[in-house]
């Protein structure tokens, strides 16, 4: 396989990294004075993760525009969309079984810009709880960086 291809999904999980640490860093400024978590609190911390995300999703798309053709792209996103399908099913499999852990969250890093769409989704629709049809688009998001390729020499 081409290790070209992997430049794509380490970039997403250097931006799951930041996106943790940013979360954290969030939450720790958001409860310095609190007693508890609020509402309000729960909507600046999704607004300052939802443009994070975009921040970081544009950036990443600068960058891949650079390293690769359309092909390229959609092969690399094809990647990170097989492997955030394997990581959803896995979390499905350790949460029915009762063995959930940290490592399943760390899988996440590298589809963790992605899950923002699931929470707008989410959000939009005041669901109480996340629905099965709000993770397909973020699963498939990875093709989103289709949009920021050139064409190659050899297409038309």
């Amino acid at each position: 396989m081409n290790k070209e291809l992997f430049k794509l999904p380490v970039l997403t999980l250097m931006s799951g990294v930041m996106l943790q640490i940013a979360d954290y860093i969030t939450a720790l400024i958001l409860v310095r004075d609190a007693s508890e978590w609020t509402l309000e609190m729960g909507t600046i911390a999704f607004c300052i993760q939802l443009l994070l995300s975009v921040a970081l999703f544009i950036v990443i798309g600068i960058i891949v525009r650079k390293l690769y053709d359309r092909k390229n792209i959609a092969k690399s996103a094809t990647l990170l969309v097989i492997y955030s399908i394997v990581v959803l099913a896995l979390e499905q499999i350790t949460q029915y079984f009762g063995t959930y852990n940290m490592i399943v969250h760390f899988l996440y890093f590298p589809v963790y810009i992605f899950t923002v769409i699931t929470h707008v989704l989410a959000r939009i629709s005041s669901a109480e709880s996340i629905n099965w049809l709000y993770v397909i688009p973020s699963l498939f998001a990875p093709y989103l960086f289709v949009l920021f390729s050139k064409k190659a020499p050899n297409e038309n």
